[in-house]
């Protein structure tokens, strides 16, 4: 792809990554929170002080983001224990492939800068030696490649795998599954 597609698209990838992760992590707490809300009863045998506290502040969280209504409405509530909720999970791993787009959005970013950066030193080497046009002609012929945010390992593989790890024993430490 040529520098301006390059440009382009890293830029794309980078909105496109952030407003993936933003919504998917907006709809994932809110289904957190409406499951810590249907685990009343579970919370009180635990202790009743932290299933008041809890009732209280899912109640002051929904209370306070009516602009959220779309999400309190919505965003499907997970059920570890009877079923598996793949809408839950998918919009769980949606927060790690928007992570991942944005990411290999600004390595594709930074590839375009280092590239043109280059090109423009190039250009005023080319003309402190009196050679002002070769610089020029050769910058649209400049290939990049694209960056796959499939290849962002850490991001889109491991991190998701850790994240369920730390919350199920966090979940299973408070008995909630």
């Amino acid at each position: 792809m040529t520098l301006t597609q390059a440009r382009n698209n890293a830029t794309m990838k980078k909105g496109v990554g952030w407003i993936i992760f933003i919504l998917s992590t907006l709809s994932t707490a809110i289904s957190l929170l409406n499951y810590l809300s249907t685990q009343r009863d579970k919370l009180a045998g635990v202790n009743a002080v932290l299933a008041d506290f809890v009732r209280v502040i899912v109640d002051m969280i929904r209370f306070n983001t009516r602009f959220l209504d779309v999400f309190w409405h919505h965003s499907p509530v997970p059920n570890f224990i009877d079923s598996t909720n793949v809408t839950f999970w998918l919009i769980f791993f949606l927060i790690f492939f928007g992570m991942a787009l944005n990411a290999a959005g600004s390595r594709q970013w930074r590839q375009y800068r280092y590239v043109k950066e280059q090109l423009e030193d190039q250009r005023v080497v080319d003309r402190a030696q009196g050679e002002g046009k070769a610089v020029e002609h050769n910058a649209p012929r400049v290939m990049l490649t694209s960056q796959n945010p499939f290849r962002q390992y850490y991001l889109l593989y491991i991190l998701p795998i850790i994240v369920v790890v730390i919350g199920y024993v966090l979940l299973h430490w408070l008995t909630l599954v």
